[in-house]
């Protein structure tokens, strides 16, 4: 494993950790990289796209980008794990860059999990939520101050809607 692995390695253990600090600042690095890895891609550079982990996934192991890896993380730590709201503001804003640069990932993963859903209550409101997630508050497709305190409002939104129903399953 390299270096970079490492890194990305220790911070994936940190975001899993119970100590609050420790998620609040892995949640900062996620946001610096993934950041950098946005403002890179949108002036045509390849950011941190030669960066790939190994993760599980639904079929088995498999290779994905740094971003890829950490959406799906942090969106398995938000809706099936004892996240605490008070770090909501740094999930978001680490959260953000991540959407912009996997948006296709981000759709498909929402649609697999609506799909595994038999409640068709519950179904409604999840589709509902995740879409009021990207669409609310006239969010932009960019990384400044406004339109991260758009997407902090709404995922706190978007956790209180499902944390009711998510956590149960």
């Amino acid at each position: 494993m390299d270096a970079f692995g490492r890194i990305t390695g220790s911070l994936e253990f940190g975001l899993r950790s119970q100590d609050g600090d420790v998620v609040e600042r892995c949640l900062t690095a996620v946001n610096a990289l993934a950041s950098y890895h946005f403002k890179e891609r949108l002036g045509g550079r390849g950011g941190l796209g030669s960066q790939v982990m190994e993760s599980d996934g639904s079929n088995g192991k498999l290779q994905e980008s740094i971003s890829s890896h950490f959406l799906r993380l942090l969106l398995q730590l938000l809706l099936f794990e004892d996240f605490r709201m008070e770090l909501a503001g740094s999930a978001a804003d680490a959260l953000l860059p991540l959407l912009f640069c996997e948006q296709e990932l981000y759709q498909r993963l929402v649609h697999e999990l609506l799909e595994k859903e038999q409640n068709p209550t519950v179904k409604s409101r999840l589709a509902l939520a995740f879409h009021n997630l990207t669409s609310s508050n006239n969010l932009s497709s960019t990384l400044d101050r406004p339109n991260r305190q758009k997407f902090r409002k709404n995922l706190r939104v978007f956790l209180g809607e499902v944390s009711g129903f998510m956590q149960i399953k």
